[in-house]
C-alpha cells in the first residue's frame, strides 16, 4: 500500500508484541529498515499483542487510517488526525463493536463487499481458524455492523487439536488466520485467500538402550532438583502480600534452585521422541455462487459471549448433523496477558478449579461429559497444581427434547490470578442460544 502517497507501494507490518512497522520504499526500489508508527504524542502506536494492520480510509475524508487486527483482544481503528502524505495517528484506538454492543473480534480485519450492496463489510480471521463476515448495514463512512456469520467454518475442538503427524499432513484450515478478499478466477464473485499456522508432530528417533539407561539413572537428580525450586517458591508464595516483600536470600533460593534443574530440564528434553513443527499455508476458498457461503454447506452456528474483568468467554452451539436433538456446545475462555486461572488444585488448597456447567432444561441431557483442550501449565512452587495462560476451551454434547429451542444456561466457575494477587471466586454466566431442531 501507498503509505504517504508518493506513488509507490510501501509495506506495514504487525508484530507479535504489538508495534505497527512502516518499511518504506525508496526511489532506487529498496526499503528503509522498517520502523515503528507513532501516535500524536510521539509514542509507539500500540494495541496488543499478535497484531495485523491494514490502511483505510475508514470515514471518508480523504486519509488513511488504521484497522488493526489482534489475536484475542478484539479489532481497534485508529484515526488518521493527519494528512494523507504525513499521517498521524490518534493516541488510543476505538474499538470496533457490532450493533448489539458486541467486540468484535477478529485475527486481521479486511474490507470488503461481500455482498454486493454497495456497503464496505468486514471479513476477518480468527484465532481458532475459519473466515467470518460482520455485514455492514449503515454506510461506508459510518459504518454498523450485524453479528458475525461464518464465510468458513471454525472447526470443532476435535478438529483443531487432532494429534497429525507432517506426514499426515493438515486436515484443513489451521489456527490464526489471516484472510483477503478476491476474485481470485475472475467470474465475478469474490473468493477468499486465507493464511493459517498450524502444528504438526514430527516422531523422532526412539531412545537407544543407551540412552533409556541415562534417563532413568537421571531421572532421581532431576525429580529432587524439582522438589527443592518447587520448595524454594512454596516459601516465597508465603511472603506474596505482606509487608515487608520477598526477602532476598528468599529469592536466592529461587535462583539457585533454577540454576541447579537448568541443565538437568535440558538434558530431560533431550530424550523427547517427538517435537511440535509449527507450518503454514495459504488456502483459496473459492465462492459457489452469489450468495452461498464459501466451501461446503454447513449447519448454522450459534453464539454468545460474557466476559469480566481479565476474563472473557465465548460460546457456541450446533446441532450434530446426525442428530438434530444432539447439541454441540464449547466454550473458549480468554484471558489478558499476565493473568491464569486453575487447572488442577489440590483438594484443601482453597482455589477453584476452572469448571463448566450447563444447566439442563427439563428432559434433557448430558450425552458427554465436559472435555477440555489447553495446555496446563505446572506451578513450580505448588505440587499437583496446575493453570490455564493465555486460553482453555471446554466442550460437552448436550441432548434436548423435540420442544426445547430455548437458550442453555452456561457457568464457568473460576478465579483468576496473576503471579502476585488473585481475584476471587467468580462464576461467569451467558445463555447461549440453540439452533431450531427437528420435531
Amino acid at each position: 500500500m501507498d503509505y504517504d502517497a508518493d506513488g509507490d507501494l510501501d509495506i506495514l507490518s504487525g508484530s507479535y508484541t504489538g508495534e505497527v512497522y512502516y518499511f518504506e520504499r525508496t526511489d532506487e526500489g529498496e526499503f528503509i529498515q522498517g520502523r515503528y508508527l507513532l501516535d500524536s504524542d510521539g509514542a509507539p502506536l500500540k494495541t496488543n499483542t499478535s497484531i495485523t494492520p491494514e490502511a483505510f480510509d475508514m470515514d471518508a475524508d480523504g486519509d488513511l487510517d488504521l484497522i488493526i487486527g489482534t489475536r484475542m483482544e478484539g479489532v481497534f481503528i485508529y484515526e488518521n488526525v493527519g494528512t494523507r502524505s504525513q499521517p498521524s495517528w490518534s493516541k488510543d484506538g476505538r474499538v470496533v463493536k457490532t450493533v448489539d454492543g458486541n467486540r468484535v473480534r477478529g485475527s486481521n480485519a479486511h474490507f470488503a463487499d461481500w455482498d454486493g450492496d454497495g456497503l464496505r463489510d468486514l471479513v476477518l480471521g480468527s484465532e481458532d481458524g475459519g473466515v467470518i463476515w460482520h455485514r455492514n448495514i449503515g454506510a461506508n463512512d459510518s459504518p454498523k455492523y450485524t453479528q458475525k456469520e461464518a464465510l468458513v467454518r471454525i472447526k470443532s475442538i476435535d478438529e483443531r487439536f487432532e494429534d497429525r503427524s507432517e506426514d499426515d499432513g493438515p486436515n484443513g484450515l489451521g489456527a490464526r488466520t489471516k484472510v483477503f478478499v478476491t476474485d481470485w478466477n475472475g467470474d465475478g464473485k469474490n473468493d477468499l485467500l486465507v493464511g493459517d499456522v498450524a502444528w504438526l508432530r514430527r516422531d523422532l528417533a526412539p531412545l537407544t538402550p543407551e540412552q533409556k539407561a541415562e534417563k532413568a539413572a537421571l531421572t532421581p537428580a532431576y525429580e529432587a532438583a524439582s522438589k527443592k525450586i518447587d520448595e524454594a517458591y512454596e516459601e516465597r508464595n508465603s511472603y506474596v502480600g505482606k509487608e515487608g516483600g520477598i526477602p532476598k536470600e528468599v529469592q536466592a533460593k529461587i535462583d539457585a534452585a533454577t540454576s541447579a534443574i537448568a541443565p538437568l530440564s535440558r538434558k530431560m528434553a533431550s530424550f523427547e521422541t517427538s517435537e511440535s513443527v509449527t507450518h503454514g499455508w495459504v488456502w483459496l476458498f473459492l465462492q459457489e455462487d452469489s450468495t452461498s457461503a464459501v466451501g461446503p454447506a454447513t449447519l448454522p452456528r450459534y453464539g454468545a459471549a460474557a466476559s469480566r474483568g481479565p476474563v472473557a468467554l465465548e460460546g457456541t452451539s450446533v446441532r450434530s448433523e446426525g442428530d438434530h436433538h444432539v447439541i454441540n456446545i464449547e466454550l473458549a475462555m480468554t484471558l489478558d496477558a499476565g493473568w491464569h486461572v486453575y487447572a488442577e488444585v489440590p483438594e484443601g488448597k482453597g482455589y477453584p478449579k476452572t469448571t463448566p456447567t450447563v444447566v439442563l432444561p427439563v428432559g434433557a441431557e448430558m450425552v458427554s461429559d465436559w472435555k477440555t483442550i489447553g495446555t496446563a501449565i505446572p506451578d513450580d512452587a505448588n505440587p499437583g497444581t496446575s493453570w490455564f495462560l493465555d486460553r482453555v476451551s471446554f466442550s460437552c454434547k448436550v441432548r434436548l427434547p423435540s420442544s426445547a429451542n430455548t437458550d442453555l444456561d452456561l457457568q464457568v466457575e473460576y478465579q483468576v490470578c496473576t503471579e502476585d494477587m488473585c481475584m476471587p471466586p467468580m462464576t461467569l454466566e451467558l445463555e447461549l442460544p440453540c439452533a431450531p431442531g427437528n420435531s
